[in-house]
């Protein structure tokens, strides 16, 4: 099943490229925040600015390339190559900027503008999927290309850390541009141009047009319950690490344990929902998964134990598994005929869901503490669920010769 996804058109060029643009993405997370308050000296609430920024020009400009994405207008292939140079440039301003808020501003305007890279990379690989004799297996083949990215991102650190030790910031921003640049270079040579293909699809929106997303409760209802989600995610991820070491006293190498593990046995189960994914409904699964996520961050809060948190992580990259892993597929089921539309609804979801839950993460863990700001996190979980509830199941998507 898995070597017959690469008959599809651009398959094989989108799966390196998630990969590399996974990768590409991942290796400066961990050292930015370094190089952004040691070597340019920004204060924490300058940095804070800076993710502020890029999450809100991300999600505008997303907002804005999605509405005219699918028009047939403007070659999908352009959009993607123009975002791409977008991303080198964001990290090659460390060669020249040296001032804090000079530095802010560009990073923020060049993230923003790159951002539309990896939603209309998933739509074209969407539509290349439409038109192949595989579009039936459309869950499982979004959800390899989500592993991979996820693959890229979970060796992207280590190899940051190589770079960073070998050759300072020079090798870690470099390798960054490089990697944008390789994606790039790879597009432009092998990438083919898919077919148009129609499709049944949920709600009444017009053929032409993209729906307006606050006056279609089909997408608004599922699009809050992902931002609740990611909500819930993004408090765990911000207070994690100050939880196992400042509430339970353990070892800063405890954090990169549950972090490795999470990461590592989040890619089998994406692969392995992929593999299932066609025999159950995506909301069931986006409910079971809830389920799990819910489980995980409230048991936190009533053991109060690292190993009851090692053993989580198997809930923990269940729910991830199906989150990121689905979550695509589930907006472009919706809107088979958008998908750089639906794409961006995902990966909108996701930065609100993150900005929201580093904002609201914090300020729990002020009120509440630490040992009690996890209820909080199962608490946007589970209004999240109650909202999946009132989602519309989709109706099978059908080609019209």
């Amino acid at each position: 099943m898995f070597l017959k996804l690469f008959q599809i058109k651009n398959y094989k060029l989108f799966t390196v490229n998630m990969g590399l643009l996974g990768m590409a993405i991942a290796i400066t997370v961990p050292f930015l925040v370094l190089y952004a308050t040691q070597q340019l000296g920004m204060t924490k609430g300058q940095y804070g600015l800076l993710m502020a920024l890029a999450a809100s020009a991300s999600f505008t400009v997303n907002s804005i390339v999605a509405r005219f994405s699918d028009s047939g207008k403007i070659n999908r292939k352009y959009l993607i190559i123009t975002a791409l140079i977008m991303g080198a440039l964001c990290f090659s301003i460390y060669f020249y900027i040296h001032t804090i808020w000079i530095f802010i501003v560009l990073y923020a305007m060049f993230q923003g503008l790159g951002a539309p890279a990896m939603p209309q990379m998933y739509a074209s690989a969407r539509e290349s999927i439409n038109e192949s004799s595989y579009k039936d297996r459309s869950i499982f083949a979004n959800t390899v290309l989500r592993s991979t990215f996820s693959l890229g991102f979970l060796f992207g650190p280590l190899i940051g850390t190589l770079l960073l030790t070998i050759f300072g910031y020079d090798g870690l921003f470099g390798g960054t541009v490089i990697l944008f640049l390789t994606v790039l270079v790879l597009l432009i040579i092998f990438y083919k141009e898919p077919k148009k293909v129609i499709h049944n699809i949920v709600g009444n929106f017009t053929e032409n047009k993209a729906p307006n997303l606050m006056k279609e409760p089909t997408l608004l209802i599922p699009f809050l319950a992902f931002i609740l989600l990611h909500v819930g995610q993004w408090m765990y991820t911000l207070n994690m690490p100050l939880y196992v070491t400042e509430y339970l006293k353990d070892d800063e190498s405890h954090v990169g344990y549950l972090a490795s593990l999470c990461a590592g046995l989040e890619v089998p189960f994406m692969i392995i929902l992929g593999i299932i994914a066609s025999r159950f409904k995506t909301k069931s699964l986006l409910m079971i998964g809830s389920i799990f996520g819910f489980g995980y961050y409230f048991s936190i809060g009533v053991f109060d134990d690292f190993v009851a948190m090692l053993i989580g992580q198997l809930a923990l990259a269940f729910f991830l598994a199906i989150l990121l892993g689905l979550g695509i597929s589930y907006f472009q089921d919706i809107l088979p005929e958008f998908p750089g539309y639906a794409s961006t609804l995902f990966a909108n979801a996701m930065v609100i869901g993150q900005l929201g839950g580093n904002l609201l993460g914090g300020i729990m863990s002020d009120i509440v503490g630490l040992g009690n700001v996890f209820f909080v996190s199962s608490l946007a979980i589970a209004l999240a669920f109650i909202l999946l509830i009132f989602t519309k199941e989709h109706n099978v998507q059908t080609e019209i010769n």
